[in-house]
Order: C-alpha cells, then structure tokens, then sequence
C-alpha cells in the first residue's frame, strides 16, 4: 500500500486520472438513478391514467337522463368520449362504425382525440389524426369556443392539409400556434363546454 502511494505521489498524474474516473462513476450513477426515477414517474402516472378511465367508462357507459343532468360536466364529457372511443375500437370496420355516430357524438369523440393527442400540443393531434376526424374536429371547436381559438385551430387545420395548396407549413408558425391554442383553449375549459354541450342535447347521447 504504501509503495502504490509513494507511485501516486511520484506520478500526480495517475491522481488526476482515479479522481476523474471517480467524478464520472458518481455522474454515470445520478443520471441512471435520474433515468429510473423519471420511467417510475411515467409508468405511475400511465397507471393512474389508465385507472381514471377505466372509472369513468364503467361510470358513463349506461346514460340516463338524470345521470346526464347531474354530472359534473368534465367527468361527463370523458366519460362520453371514453365510451365512444371504445365503441368505435371494438368494431372490426372502425370508419363504418364512426359514420353510424351522430354528429354530436363524432365531435365528442373528436374533441376527445383532441385533447388525448395534443395533450402537450395541438400540432401532435394533426399529426396523428387525419379526415374525417380533422373536419368533425374543426366543427366541433367552431361550435363550442371563441373566435380567437377557432381561428387559432383553423390555421393549423389548413396547415396541416396536404389538399390546400394555398397554405405553407411553417415550423415555427406552428409553435408559436401550439402556444396561442394552449392559452386560448385549454384542456379543462374544452372538458367544460364540451359536457355542458352533452348537457343541453342528452337526446343526441342516450
């Protein structure tokens, strides 16, 4: 042992070297130790997710009048939308299955798709969805929010349509949209007006 300290103080170098293998053991450890913390955070929450709907399915999948004019609208709307989209998923020819909905029907499920995938950003719903769901989308939030968001959505959606040549796919446009959409229509109030929407037309759900 002491020889090898007696080589160290000789050769500084080699005390460079340990304590730099060292500093990087401990920061290999802490950003795999970070990597597992974030996964558990994301398996827990999926899990939670996951739970809250199969909840709300089980609570909204037979609709009564007085069940549709007590709830709260957010979890009525989910609930709806939910159930739709298990309906539609559980169909072998899923479009003709879509097409048999009602119109109000199709706008909760796309206004659902629509909070689901552009949970982070509008952009991510247009991305991953397509026509039919982009039109019945567009006339759902025409039919429930503001000037400013549906102007907002409208120039996305024609953004995003390969048949409109008249309009030019921007990135940054996008982002500063995705941004404008988030503040301006929120996923709570789209859960709000879109149960309130289901409120005033029980008829339309049951």
């Amino acid at each position: 042992m002491a020889e090898m300290f007696k080589y160290l103080a000789e050769h500084p170098v080699w005390i460079i070297a340990l304590v730099a293998i060292a500093l990087l053991t401990v920061f290999v450890c802490i950003k795999a130790a970070q990597a597992s913390s974030k996964r558990y955070a994301a398996n827990e929450k999926t899990i939670k997710k996951i739970k809250e709907e199969n909840e709300l399915c089980n609570e909204f999948a037979i609709l009564t009048d007085s069940l549709i004019a007590s709830a709260q609208a957010d979890r009525l709307f989910k609930g709806v939308a939910l159930n739709l989209l298990k309906r539609v998923a559980d169909k072998e020819d899923i479009m003709a299955e879509f097409d048999a909905l009602t119109d109000e029907q199709r706008e909760v499920y796309a206004l659902y798709t629509v909070i689901d995938d552009g949970e982070k950003r509008l952009s991510a719903f247009f991305e991953n969805c397509g026509k039919p769901l982009t039109d019945v989308a567009l006339n759902a939030i025409t039919r429930l929010l503001d000037v400013e968001a549906v102007d907002v959505f409208k120039k996305e959606f024609d953004a995003f349509d390969g048949d409109n040549e008249t309009v030019s796919f921007i990135p940054e446009e996008i982002k500063k949209l995705d941004a404008s959409f988030k503040e301006l229509a929120p996923a709570e109030l789209i859960c709000d007006k879109a149960g309130d929407f289901i409120k005033s037309a029980p008829e339309k759900f049951i």
